[in-house]
């Protein structure tokens, strides 16, 4: 990591695909605990709620957000001098266009992580395709879950589907 610049971990996925599921589970583990603040920008608001013990345990301040046109770099760049994080984690709103995210010129996308709903993705693939590449074109990592009721030749074809969007996601 470049110590200069704001590390923005940014989790993105379609609304109910479980990144707040992933985001509170990344928390608590302990490669993730660090002295300093994390500042959780958070752009869509599912079923899944932050508990504010986890927050307060985690040294993690949330701020909602409900339109894109609101993250402009001065305003993130507000919200770092407001909370001073250490890092940044970003649950992206996946239904917003990733390339219009404009980050101050401190910060650095350090990771992108696409979160998928296995039983959801053939109706996401059919009809909402080129939105799906945008999600997954930047990714380091893709992850699959709810995938108990998916059989295990829809998920080698999911994955084939997956690695011809982004060949370098894991």
């Amino acid at each position: 990591m470049n110590e200069d610049k704001m590390p923005l971990f940014l989790i993105n996925g379609f609304l109910e695909a479980g990144k707040t599921q992933f985001i509170k589970f990344t928390m608590q583990q302990d490669y993730f605990q660090t002295e300093g603040k994390t500042l959780l920008i958070v752009c869509e608001e599912g079923e899944e709620e932050y508990d504010e013990e986890l927050l307060k345990q985690t040294h993690t301040a949330v701020v909602y957000i409900e339109e894109a046109e609101k993250l402009t770099p001065e305003y993130l760049q507000d919200l770092e001098l407001l909370y001073n994080p250490e890092r940044v984690l970003m649950e992206w709103n996946g239904m917003w266009n990733l390339d219009a995210l404009k980050l101050p010129n401190d910060w650095d996308l350090y990771q992108q992580i696409t979160i998928i709903d296995g039983s959801t993705f053939e109706l996401y693939l059919s009809n909402m395709k080129p939105l799906l590449a945008l999600l997954v074109k930047r990714s380091e990592l893709v992850i699959m879950n709810r995938c108990d009721e998916v059989s295990d030749e829809n998920i080698t074809r999911y994955r084939r589907g997956l690695k011809a969007l982004n060949p370098q996601a894991e």
